[in-house]
């Protein structure tokens, strides 16, 4: 008798940027000197004033259980942060601190989506987004990216026409992974006017802030304060603070959606390790003089890889002013080969990582086929050799 698993968890796929950074390690392994664009994090360490408290904490013992949701001097600390750095007032009883921001997204696709509801997702959107609303029991509806470069990343005709009486929330990235775009303020007021009287819940992942290049990022609900009772902030430690693997996110929001969040939980992971906590207050302290320094170092990164990227044929990108990504578009370049019909970047990516052992996520991923994301996240000598590859595999399609 052959027993049958879940529907909904049967439609998930599993995450293309964790697949894909999982076969340039094998590859690695073998012996050939592969150049990983794959990753999402820093290439630079955790600050060290963040790793000695940690270290203290351990030695003084602090390994038991934390509180779920986050210990109260860390949930007080985020909200300092967040008064601080965004002007914005919440009590400690309005934050979750959990394993990573993608587990508080998950939790959030759970607490806020029933049965049918439908979630709106710009494109280019981060991979989990659209399966945590899938396991959630919901339906994502993508909204397309715009033509031109150029233009207005999202704006309240784009959103609408997609907008039916299913419509329950719509989540909205900046600064962008993938496409490394951060939205100017003036969009933000517009979009923010359009939401007011939206009966959706809006879902703000802004873990990319102290990462804005051209410009500051700023978050909707300060520029737009008639809507924090339906707004979600949603950021982290990984990215700003170089935390990836220490697994601290957190949520600012409504009581009713945090208690359920908390809930959530208390059922599933728990609570964050008390040592990392005290960790997080220390960095959360810093704030974004943590890695200050290094935010240089990624701007001089992006420029040189811009440099790099304008000198090939056929090649064009999203402006990215924010994170630590560019988004490639190689369409013109693919539409050359019947190999690569329908802006199949999924197969080129294929074989740009077996052919020539640079690693890079396809646009699939991110619903935008035909595109490449590249973290330049990298040193510079892997980021001019990588690039240089990629030329090559570009001129041989």
């Amino acid at each position: 008798m052959e027993l049958s698993l879940s529907k909904r968890i049967s439609q998930l796929q599993p995450s293309p940027t964790v697949a894909l950074n999982t076969k340039a390690k094998e590859l690695a392994d073998q012996g050939h000197k592969v150049i990983n664009f794959s990753v999402g994090e820093p290439d630079f360490p955790t600050p060290r004033p963040i790793v000695d408290v940690a270290i203290e904490a351990l030695n003084q013992g602090k390994t038991k259980y934390s509180a779920a949701g986050g210990s109260l001097p860390l949930r007080k600390a985020i909200c300092q942060k967040l008064e601080k750095d965004n002007k914005l007032s919440y009590q400690p009883g309005q934050i979750v601190a959990g394993v990573g921001a993608k587990e508080i997204l998950f939790h959030l696709a759970l607490a806020l989506i029933n049965e049918g509801d439908e979630v709106l997702i710009p494109a280019p959107y981060w991979v989990s987004y659209t399966e945590h609303v899938i396991a959630a029991g919901g339906t994502p509806v993508v909204i397309p990216y715009p033509k031109d470069h150029n233009a207005p990343r999202l704006t309240p005709d784009m959103i609408e026409r997609y907008v039916t009486p299913r419509t329950k929330a719509i989540i909205i990235t900046t600064p962008n992974n993938p496409a490394g775009y951060t939205i100017p303020e003036a969009e933000l007021r517009q979009l923010g006017k359009y939401l007011a009287d939206k009966p959706w819940w809006i879902i703000a992942d802004e873990i990319y802030e102290y990462m804005s290049y051209d410009f500051p990022a700023v978050s909707m609900a300060t520029l737009c304060p008639e809507l924090k009772d339906r707004y979600i902030l949603v950021n982290g430690l990984s990215k700003g603070y170089a935390m990836t693997g220490w697994r601290v996110g957190y949520m600012a929001g409504p009581n009713k959606v945090a208690d359920m969040v908390r809930t959530l939980q208390t059922q599933s992971s728990t609570c964050l390790p008390a040592f990392i906590e005290e960790a997080a207050v220390k960095a959360l302290s810093m704030g974004a003089d943590a890695t200050k320094d290094k935010m240089g170092l990624l701007k001089s990164r992006r420029d040189m890889a811009i440099r790099l990227l304008r000198e090939m044929p056929g090649v064009d990108m999203m402006p990215p002013n924010g994170a630590f990504y560019i988004f490639i578009d190689i369409r013109k370049v693919l539409a050359k080969s019947p190999l690569y019909a329908n802006d199949n970047s999924l197969a080129f990516s294929a074989k740009l990582l077996e052919a020539h052992h640079v690693a890079m996520v396809p646009g699939e991923a991110f619903g935008a086929p035909g595109f490449l994301r590249l973290s330049y996240a990298v040193a510079d000598e892997q980021l001019i050799e990588g690039l240089k590859r990629l030329g090559e595999a570009l001129k041989a399609v």
